[in-house]
C-alpha cells in the first residue's frame, strides 16, 4: 500500500460517504476501509467462527457442558470449538498447557471429542476440555473446574482473572432460556467447530477498524469444511446474544439450513476487481458514524448537509469495487456508485463544496477534463504542480439502468459504466461482499494478523440478511442478521 497513509476510521468513513476535504487521506484510507469491509467474514474465515443455530430444546443441568460454557463465555471475550482427531498433530496449545509427552498421550486418547480454547482480554488462550475426558494423575497445571469443564491457563495470573471474571459475570440457568438463540450457539459449540465472540473480542481483534465492523459485535455461527471450502451460518449483531432470550416468531423450523448459499449467487471477479460490495443502504458500513456529532458537525458547517440529508445518505443503495492498477503512485483504485433520484440539486450543492475545500487543501483540476459547453465531462483532480498529472480521484454523473448514478473515484477515475447492483428487499442479501484475499495480500492490502488460510484463499463471498421478517428493512442499529458465506482454500492452504 502507498505510505501515505493516515488519519483515523471516523474520517475515514466520513470520505467514503461524502470526498471530504482531503483527498490525501481519503485515498489511502479508503482503501483499508474498504478491505475491512471483509472484516467480518475474514474473521469468519480464519477459524475464529462457527455455531450451528438450530432450534432446539435445551436442558441446563447444574454442571451441563452447555451451561459450563455459558459460564466461561461470560468470563472470555471469546469461545472456540474443535473436533478432535488423532490423525492430526497434537495442537501447539495442548503441548504448552499439558506438556509434551501428557499431551500426546490424551490427545491420542481424546479422539473425535469435541474441545475448546478461550481468549481472555489481553489475548492469552485458556485450553478447555472436558472434565469426564480429564485424566486426574496430571499434576501440577494451572488448572480451574467450572462446571463440568476443565481450563488451563498459561499461569497463575490468568488463572486468577479468570475467577474474576466468573465471579463478575455470574450466569445462571434462567439466563439463558430454553430455546433462544443463545441456549442454540452454546449446544452447537457441544456439538461442532464454532465460535462465540462479543464486542471486546471484535475490538481486541480488529482494533481501529472496529467502527466499520458495528454490524458483528456479537455473534456466533457454524462453521463447516467441504471440499477446498470454509463455509459459515449464524447470526451476527450490535447487541449481546443474551437480549435474544427467545427465537423470533419470524424464523422458521431450519431457518439456518435454509436458502441460497452465497456460493452459488455470487458472480466472478473480474481480473482487476480485487473487492466487491453491494448493499442496500450505505449504513451498512457506515453504521451509526454519521449520528455521531464529531462528524454530524463539519457536515453541516462544510458541506451544508443536515440530518434530512444525512438520513437520505444512509438509506442510499450503493455498489463499489476496489481494482488493482498496473501502473502509477497507487496500487489500487476505488471505485463507489450511487443513485440519484431527487436529491441531484443536493449533490450538486455537495460536490461543489467538495471541489471549494479541495482547491484550498493542495490539489487541482485537470485542465483536459473541465466540462465543455456541449458535454458534462468528469471532474477529475490531481495535486497542484504535479508534472505527472497523477489522478487522486474525481466523480462524473453517469446514467444507470434506471437513474442518473453518481460515480465516484478514489486514487482513480470514477468508472464510466454503471456497476450499480440494485438488490431486491424480497430476495437479495442486504450486503453482498465478493473478494480475492490472496491478491489483496499480495498487494498488501490486507491489514490484520490473519491466518495462512485466509491471506492465501482464492476468493471469498459473504451475504448478510435480516434476521426477522426478511422482507422487511430494519433499523440497522438494532437489527440482527443472518450471516452467511464462504471462503476457497488454495492447495497450500
Amino acid at each position: 500500500m502507498s505510505g501515505k497513509i493516515g488519519g483515523g476510521v471516523a474520517e475515514t468513513v466520513f470520505n467514503i460517504a461524502l470526498l471530504s476535504q482531503s483527498w490525501k487521506r481519503l485515498r489511502i484510507q479508503l482503501f483499508r476501509s474498504t478491505a475491512s469491509l471483509a472484516g467480518i467474514s475474514l474473521l469468519v474465515s480464519s477459524g475464529w467462527i462457527g455455531v450451528q443455530l438450530t432450534n432446539r430444546q435445551q436442558h441446563w443441568a447444574d454442571h451441563s457442558p452447555a451451561l459450563s460454557l455459558a459460564q466461561l463465555s461470560s468470563a472470555l471475550i471469546l469461545v472456540q470449538s474443535f473436533r478432535g482427531d488423532p490423525k492430526r498433530a497434537v495442537p501447539s496449545l495442548w503441548s504448552e498447557r499439558l506438556g509434551l509427552e501428557p499431551a500426546i498421550d490424551l490427545w491420542r486418547r481424546y479422539g473425535r471429542s469435541m474441545w475448546w480454547q478461550g481468549w481472555s482480554q489481553d489475548g492469552d488462550a485458556y485450553l478447555i476440555l472436558s472434565s469426564s475426558t480429564f485424566p486426574s494423575k496430571i499434576q501440577g497445571l494451572e488448572r480451574q473446574r467450572v462446571g463440568s469443564m476443565e481450563v488451563l491457563a498459561s499461569d497463575a495470573l490468568h488463572r486468577q482473572q479468570l475467577l474474576q471474571g466468573l465471579k463478575t459475570n455470574q450466569v445462571q440457568k434462567a439466563a439463558v432460556p430454553h430455546g433462544s438463540l443463545l441456549g442454540a450457539c452454546f449446544q452447537g459449540l457441544l456439538e461442532g467447530p464454532g465460535v462465540i465472540w462479543n464486542a471486546d473480542a471484535l475490538a481486541t481483534l480488529s482494533g481501529t477498524l472496529a467502527p466499520l465492523l458495528q454490524q458483528g459485535r456479537e455473534g456466533c455461527v457454524q462453521l463447516r469444511l467441504q471440499s477446498n471450502q470454509i463455509r459459515w451460518d449464524g447470526v451476527i449483531g450490535r447487541r449481546p446474544l443474551s437480549s435474544l432470550t427467545q427465537l423470533s416468531s419470524g424464523l422458521a423450523p431450519g431457518y439456518f439450513e435454509a436458502g441460497p448459499h452465497p456460493t452459488s449467487t455470487s458472480s466472478a471477479l473480474s481480473d482487476l476487481t480485487l473487492l466487491q460490495v453491494d448493499g442496500q443502504h450505505m449504513d451498512l458500513i457506515l453504521g451509526t458514524l454519521l449520528s455521531r456529532q464529531i462528524i454530524q458537525a463539519p457536515l453541516e458547517e462544510h458541506y451544508g448537509i443536515n440530518g434530512s440529508m444525512r438520513n437520505e445518505i444512509a438509506d442510499l443503495p450503493f455498489s463499489l469495487r476496489l481494482q488493482s492498477r498496473a501502473n502509477g503512485a497507487y496500487k489500487a483504485g476505488l471505485q463507489v456508485q450511487l443513485p440519484l433520484s431527487t436529491s441531484r440539486q443536493q449533490w450538486t450543492a455537495i460536490l461543489n463544496a467538495v471541489s471549494d475545500r479541495l482547491g484550498s487543501s493542495g490539489f487541482q483540476k485537470r485542465e483536459e477534463d473541465q466540462p465543455s459547453p456541449n458535454q458534462e465531462s468528469p471532474t477529475l483532480w490531481q495535486l497542484r504542480d504535479d508534472s505527472d498529472q497523477t489522478t487522486v480521484g474525481g466523480w462524473e454523473i453517469i446514467q444507470g439502468p434506471t437513474s442518473p448514478v453518481l460515480s465516484i473515484g478514489f486514487g482513480t477515475e470514477p468508472a464510466v459504466q454503471a456497476f450499480l447492483t440494485p438488490l431486491s428487499q424480497q430476495q437479495s442479501p442486504s450486503l453482498r461482499v465478493t473478494g480475492d484475499p490472496k491478491r489483496l495480500t499480495q498487494l498488501g492490502l490486507l491489514g490484520g494478523l490473519w491466518p495462512k488460510p485466509v491471506q492465501t484463499a482464492s476468493s471469498l463471498n459473504l451475504e448478510i440478511r435480516p434476521l426477522n421478517n426478511p422482507g422487511n428493512r430494519q433499523s440497522v442499529s438494532h437489527s440482527w442478521w443472518r450471516v452467511s458465506g464462504s471462503l476457497t482454500l488454495t492447495p497450500d492452504s
